[in-house]
């Protein structure tokens, strides 16, 4: 990826809800996405079957949470991992798709994760890796006909690591059971990012970004498992979000040599509504997982 020219404002280039159309000021679009994620959360608790706050790691962050717990036991599991620039919102509001994924049989799982700084983005790569870990073992006792991964924003970044992880996939029992992955207005080059105020709780050292960058690993391993990548980008997010997304795509596609892959700028949405869909009965996310469902299981 080629870096922005110095005279571009990185911190407004990283600072997703500057780009937003929908209200009059960034505080207020977080606001709202903040209190959106929350109440459909919550609605997901009190309308499901579910397990919450199962450890997964020895850390305060490190817990995962199951919705769908009445469905059959080889139904098809989607893992959530939110953003929030590692350093910001939760598992507990981050519960939304569950609902509209339970009507059509397909189990929910919301990983949280020890959050910047008290976790280095290292460690914080590494208990995502427990997790998964944990979800492939679930699948593989539940017999789960298929496991997809979605992460929204920094979550996007944390399950492409995941998926770079070679060794990891080769060696952890239940990861054949893997069909697909959604990346929802993601970060996959860090370089920049060091140089902007996200960086100050991160503290993520200028030799640690190529390494933590998704942009620069290699994904070829993943040709024989036949896995579906859908990278998702907001027409509103920030001409930097937007190349990202575009540039880890050609990485996949043209470096890496992946089929099955599927990039899309949606039209009218900006980095938050992108995924506040996912609460609605009707939304593209669903739509996209379900149809991979019923074409591949």
């Amino acid at each position: 990826m080629a870096l922005i020219t110095e005279d571009m404002d990185l911190e407004k280039q990283y600072s997703p809800s500057m780009w937003s159309r929908r209200f009059s000021s960034s505080q207020k679009v977080l606001q709202h996405h903040v209190d959106f994620v929350t109440a459909a959360s919550e609605a997901a608790v009190n309308n499901l079957p579910h397990k919450l706050e199962i450890e997964y790691g020895s850390t305060p962050g490190q817990k995962l949470d199951i919705f769908g717990t009445d469905l059959p036991d080889d139904s098809p599991i989607l893992v959530y991992i939110h953003g929030g620039y590692w350093q910001e919102l939760s598992r507990e509001i981050s519960r939304y798709p569950a609902e509209p994924l339970h009507r059509f049989r397909i189990k929910t799982i919301i990983v949280g994760y020890d959050l910047c700084p008290t976790a280095t983005l290292p460690e914080i790569v590494n208990q995502i890796q427990n997790a998964a870990r944990f979800v492939f073992e679930y699948a593989e006792k539940m017999g789960s006909r298929g496991v997809y991964f979605a992460g929204h924003s920094a979550g996007a970044h944390l399950v492409a690591k995941l998926l770079s992880n070679s060794d990891f996939l080769e060696n952890t029992p239940g990861t054949h059971r893997l069909q697909g992955a959604f990346l929802v207005s993601g970060i996959y080059d860090l370089r920049e990012l060091i140089y902007t105020s996200v960086n100050i709780p991160v503290q993520l050292p200028l030799e640690w970004a190529v390494p933590m960058s998704p942009q620069f690993d290699c994904f070829s391993h993943l040709q024989a498992r036949r896995i579906r990548m859908y990278i998702l980008a907001g027409q509103n997010d920030s001409p930097t979000f937007k190349k990202q997304s575009r540039e880890f795509f050609e990485l996949l596609h043209n470096t890496c040599l992946m089929q099955n892959m599927y990039l899309e700028i949606k039209d009218n949405m900006d980095h938050f509504d992108i995924v506040e869909c996912f609460a609605k009965d009707d939304n593209y996310l669903r739509n996209l997982l379900v149809h991979d469902v019923r074409k591949h299981l």
